[in-house]
C-alpha cells in the first residue's frame, strides 16, 4: 500500500516512531500502562486534517491515493490493547506492517453506505448469522485490519487461541466488507492479500469504492468481490460498476492491469449492461454464496437456506446519492 507520512517532524521515542514530540511514549516498559494514555487524539486529528484537505476529483488520485502514517514500529499487541480501550478518534485506521495508517473519515456518505449494507445482511438469517461493525482482525504478525462490517456464523468452530481473530479468542468472520471514500481503490484491492492470508479462514471480501461527485452531479461506484475458493483469491472475481456515471478511464485501466484479472469480470454501468436505475434489477444483484457464509460450521448450511443471499447495489447507489445531497 502506498503511504503518506505526515512527518516532517517525525521523531523517535523509546523505540517507536511517532508523529509529534508529545504523542506516544511506547516501549517494552510502558506497553502495559493505561491504554488511554498511550495515544493522543491529536495524532489522529492531524491525519484527519490531511484527509479533509484533499480536493477530491474522480481520476488517478482516487485510484492511487496514499494512506497517512500516524505511527510506526507499533507491536501488534500494543495496537490491539489500544483498540480495546480506544478513545474516540476522528479517523478510521488499521495496522499495516507495524504502522498505524489513517485511511478514511467516517462522514455521512461512508456511514450511510455502511448502514445500508449491515441492514441488508441482518435480514439474511439473524438467527444463525452475527452481523458486526468494526472488528479488529489479525491477519499477520504485524497487521490488524478493521473492516466496516463482517459476518460470522454463530456456530463456526472455535479456533485455538493462537489462531483466533483477536484477543477475544473468537473465530474469524466468513465475510468482511470495506468501504472506501477517501481511501483509494488500490488500497482497498491490496487488503485482499491480508484478508486471505494463511492465518485467516475468511472466505469472502467485498470492497465498495465511492467515487466523488462530478461537475454534472453524476458519480461512479464500484463493487469488487473476492473469494478464497477462486484460483486467484486476491483477484476480484466480480468488478461491478453501479453508479450514475461510467467508471473513469483510470479506474478501468487499473482493473484491467491487475494480473490474471479476467476482462469479462468487469460489468455494469458503462460496461455493456443496463443502467442501475431501479431496485431488483438482475444485473445489480450481488450474489453471496451461503455455503461460504456458513464455512466451518459443523452442521453445515442450515436447512431451508437458499444457495445465495443478495445485496441490491441499487440500494447503495440510492443511499449514497441522498448523502451527497445533504
Amino acid at each position: 500500500m502506498g503511504l503518506y507520512d505526515t512527518t516532517n517532524w517525525q521523531k523517535q521515542k523509546h523505540g517507536l516512531n511517532v508523529v509529534s514530540s508529545d504523542s506516544l511514549y511506547l516501549s517494552k516498559q510502558t506497553r502495559n500502562t493505561d491504554p488511554s494514555r498511550l495515544w493522543s487524539s491529536w495524532d489522529f486529528d492531524k491525519a484527519r486534517d490531511h484527509l479533509m484537505a484533499i480536493q477530491r476529483q474522480d481520476g488517478t488520485d482516487e485510484v492511487y491515493r496514499r494512506g497517512i502514517i500516524v505511527a510506526s514500529n507499533v507491536p501488534r499487541e500494543t495496537y490491539l490493547e489500544f483498540c480495546d480501550g480506544e478513545p474516540k478518534v476522528s479517523v478510521k485506521h488499521r495496522l499495516i506492517d507495524g504502522k498505524i495508517i489513517a485511511h478514511e473519515i467516517p462522514l455521512n456518505p461512508h456511514s450511510v453506505v455502511q448502514g445500508v449494507l449491515t441492514g441488508e445482511m441482518y435480514t439474511w438469517n439473524r438467527c444463525e448469522l452475527d452481523v458486526m461493525g468494526e472488528t479488529d482482525i489479525t491477519v499477520n504478525t504485524r497487521d490488524v485490519y478493521r473492516p466496516d462490517a463482517c459476518i460470522q456464523p454463530q456456530q463456526r468452530r472455535q479456533p485455538p487461541q493462537r489462531q483466533a481473530v483477536n484477543a477475544t479468542g473468537n473465530p474469524y468472520p466468513t465475510m468482511v466488507i470495506e468501504i472506501g471514500s477517501t481511501e483509494s481503490l488500490n488500497s482497498l484491492h491490496e487488503l485482499a492479500t491480508g484478508y486471505f492470508s494463511p492465518r485467516t479462514n475468511i472466505q469472502m471480501y467485498l470492497a465498495i469504492k465511492l467515487f466523488p461527485r462530478r461537475q454534472d452531479r453524476t458519480f461512479a461506484l464500484l463493487a469488487l468481490f473476492y473469494r478464497r475458493d477462486q484460483p486467484n483469491p486476491t483477484v476480484p472475481c466480480i468488478a461491478k460498476s453501479f453508479g450514475t456515471a461510467n467508471l473513469h478511464i483510470s479506474t478501468t485501466r487499473f482493473l484491467l492491469n491487475i494480473p490474471n484479472f479476467p476482462a469479462n469480470s468487469l460489468t455494469g454501468v458503462g460496461c455493456g449492461q443496463v443502467a442501475c436505475d431501479g431496485p431488483n434489477l438482475p444485473d445489480y444483484q450481488l450474489a453471496i454464496p451461503t455455503n461460504l457464509l456458513f464455512d466451518d460450521v459443523p452442521t453445515g448450511v442450515p436447512n431451508g437456506t437458499p444457495n445465495d443471499f443478495f445485496i441490491d447495489l441499487w440500494d447503495i447507489q440510492r443511499a449514497y446519492s441522498r448523502a451527497l445531497r445533504r
